[in-house]
């Protein structure tokens, strides 16, 4: 083995593809870990030409233009990721604002599928840069963009004061483990947006959706102190999202923990196809500061389940869990709702709001105090079985409001300190071919044990059928 200097110089090419040697060093073509006033780009381009396995050490590796990955059936091995200060594992750090630190997967589109890049495996690196990212024009600078990549593997990369942390477009059979956005430095322009994580699905590349069969485990995004960000947003899938799997993606402090951005308007029949096959399961989502989860936009074909979702809202944020415009199918099953925060600062969040949308399945979520528990708005296709309880506060409106709603069965658990709701159920508007099961809400967390389903202003009677809505436990 070669000592970790500088060996290869000249002008020849080294090719060492079909040697015994286990894995390459950049530094055997002169990068200079540590040493800002270097750019070791040309370093790291001809180590991965000439061998399909780059060993990055425990040192920041400075470049002045993104790091291109271009080739199959290849791996780049850093030494610990999430550093912040030289000698915490491997950074590559880009010096300047406009630039995407790392790129795997050609420049653009290849004809086919089958001619994407294929078995690219990545992990153990951080991405950084030394200055702001700079987002005047269209710029969004990425630590990472994955693009036109078969059977890739990002595993423990972190990727820190970007505009988009990660971008992952034209992925198949592609997973992401353990990665990290972040984003604490103010950018050149106030009110940037951020993305710790884009699945881009807004352009027709000949899939289902902007993906295919991809995977984010237990990835993370965060925002520390305040980098005046407009628009952050954890994860956004936007427009087609066909084929996404995220399991125990987890963010914090941040104003939108997960929005799923259907474009139905201007995917049109790629929604048909498009907007099925999401599963978000055990999301984690802690102090966001508008939403939680945010579902809009999609189309009559789509299907989604969400499963066993953490939030908790931090005040001033308007909902935990969001619903607006959704069309198809979606399955809420379990979670947690949590809004102590807010609710100890005054605030009025909604637990699960939902606007304008159809097809809606709650079965077995918590909602823990909140000042509005549920309020739905022009939904027709609902199914609503969840819990409310407000043990420690008594915000004094209505458990669940439902307004012009069609279609729907209403069976909620609730409970709560004496007086801790006007009413369990107000139906205000006009509302049709509603049922609600009544016998699960306690007398008691009612102002005055007051009547659990009110139209309007009107307890319903007992039996009762008003309005085409039918009342029973009560």
């Amino acid at each position: 083995m070669a000592p970790l200097a500088h060996v290869f110089t000249g002008t020849g090419t080294v090719d060492l593809n079909r040697s015994r040697m286990v894995e390459a060093h950049p530094e055997w073509w002169g990068a200079a870990p540590g040493d800002g006033r270097q750019d070791s780009l040309a370093a790291l381009k001809a180590c991965l030409a000439a061998h399909p396995v780059m060993r990055l050490l425990a040192a920041d590796y400075f470049i002045s233009a993104t790091f291109a990955v271009e080739r199959s059936f290849c791996r780049i091995i850093g030494s610990g990721f999430r550093g912040t200060e030289p000698g915490q594992g491997t950074r590559l750090i880009m010096t300047g604002g406009r630039a995407d630190v790392l790129r795997v997967g050609p420049a653009s589109r290849p004809k086919t599928v089958n001619d994407f890049l294929q078995n690219v495996d990545v992990r153990g690196i951080a991405l950084a840069r030394t200055v702001a990212p700079d987002t005047s024009g269209e710029a969004q600078p990425a630590g990472l963009r994955a693009q036109f990549l078969l059977f890739g593997r990002i595993d423990d990369v972190s990727a820190a004061e970007h505009a988009v942390g990660f971008v992952a477009r034209g992925l198949v059979r592609t997973t992401f483990t353990n990665c990290v956005a972040f984003r604490s430095m103010r950018g050149k322009q106030d009110n940037q947006y951020w993305r710790g994580f884009l699945l881009d699905g807004s352009v027709d590349i000949g899939l289902a959706g902007g993906n295919a069969s991809l995977s984010l485990i237990e990835c993370n995004a965060s925002i520390g102190g305040d980098p005046k960000i407009g628009d952050g947003v954890g994860l956004l899938l936007d427009g087609a999202f066909a084929d996404s799997f995220i399991l125990g993606f987890e963010t914090t402090g941040i104003a939108t923990g997960i929005r799923v951005d259907g474009r139905a308007d201007a995917l049109a029949a790629r929604g048909r196809n498009g907007h099925v096959n999401l599963h978000l399961t055990m999301p984690i989502i802690d102090q966001c500061g508008t939403i939680g989860i945010e579902i809009r936009n999609t189309s009559t074909h789509a299907m989604i389940d969400i499963t066993e979702p953490y939030v908790a809202v931090a005040p001033s944020a308007t909902a935990a869990l969001r619903f607006d415009r959704m069309r198809g199918a979606a399955t809420l099953t379990g979670g947690q709702c949590v809004g102590n925060m807010d609710m100890a600062a005054g605030g009025h969040a909604a637990g699960l709001e939902a606007l304008d949308s159809h097809g809606l399945q709650t079965t077995g979520l918590k909602i823990l105090e909140h000042s509005r528990p549920v309020v739905v708005t022009r939904c027709n296709g609902l199914s609503l079985r969840l819990l409310i309880t407000n043990p420690s506060s008594r915000p004094g409106g209505d458990a669940i409001s439902v307004s012009n709603c069609t279609a729907g069965t209403i069976a909620p658990l609730i409970s709560g300190q004496d007086g801790a709701f006007a009413t369990g159920v107000r139906f205000v508007g006009g509302s049709v071919q509603m049922h609600v099961d009544a016998s699960g809400i306690m007398p008691a967390a009612l102002d005055g044990n007051g009547p659990r389903v009110m139209n309007g202003d009107r307890p319903f009677s007992l039996p009762s059928r008003e309005a085409y809505i039918t009342v029973d436990g009560i």
